[in-house]
């Protein structure tokens, strides 16, 4: 028999259950380009030794347990794996334009910046902001004398130079903002469970495909925000049984 040696390369399908409890399925994401995948089997042993005469000697022993993890890392930054490394869900977050008036920003620091639009639906704030106003009492205090603007983001930065603002002020924002949608990810407490299955394309060996029924994706490791280097997001993988199914099945391709 030849030997088969193999360079391996493939990609990996994460289909995400619907509803956790009874395990449906989605359908299957393409997770993008993974730089790394590998499984690893570690089991827990019960030795048996015969110690009638001399040295002892193992005579049996069995698997107590039985431990299948993976890990993988992507660089395809994007909502949906984002989320799958916060524990979270991705969302396109749609906001309605309206004209605002006086909201508020109380007891205002000097060389301070303040988010508009922020909200219990909309922590993180309102973008693309026209006609934007500020004021304290009656008088309106003057862009980039007083005040720098950031529309796009929506967020004002008093300036220390300002003659008419001083700690403490009470002053109020008017402003309008479109309609608009963006993408989302929000942060969650439970690691995401669904079915994983990994594609070969070797470019040498014969190839084989992975499908995991029943697996939990969970962070393993830093995301870098800054650095030198492209993105990676990295995954732990734990692999358990689904109720009737096996943990694994690797299929070689149709001969």
């Amino acid at each position: 028999m030849a030997n088969n040696y193999t360079l391996g390369r493939g990609e990996l399908h994460f289909d995400r259950f619907t509803d956790p409890v009874a395990m449906t399925l989605g359908g299957e994401r393409y997770l993008g380009n993974s730089p790394e995948f590998s499984a690893t089997i570690e089991s827990e042993n019960l030795d048996h030794y015969n110690s009638d005469r001399g040295v002892r000697e193992k005579d049996e022993s069995i698997v107590l347990q039985t431990n299948r993890t993976a890990s993988f890392i992507t660089d395809n930054i994007s909502p949906e794996n984002l989320a799958l490394f916060f524990f979270g869900t991705s969302e396109i977050f749609a906001t309605t334009g309206a004209t605002v008036s006086d909201e508020p920003l109380n007891d205002v620091k000097l060389g301070l910046t303040y988010q508009l639009g922020m909200s219990p639906t909309n922590p993180s704030g309102l973008r693309n902001l026209t006609g934007v106003t500020v004021s304290k009492g009656v008088t309106a205090l003057v862009l980039n004398t007083d005040y720098t603007l950031d529309a796009e983001l929506g967020r004002i930065t008093l300036l220390a130079t300002s003659a008419t603002v001083d700690d403490g002020d009470d002053l109020t924002v008017d402003y309008t903002h479109a309609s608009a949608t963006r993408e989302r990810v929000i942060s969650g407490s439970q690691a995401v469970g669904g079915a994983l299955r990994f594609i070969s394309y070797n470019p040498q060996g014969k190839r084989y495909d992975w499908y995991m029924p029943y697996v939990k994706l969970s962070p393993n490791g830093d995301f870098a925000l800054k650095g030198d280097e492209w993105q990676q997001i990295p995954f732990t993988v734990e692999i358990l049984k689904k109720p009737g199914y096996e943990a694994i099945y690797i299929d070689g391709r149709p001969l």
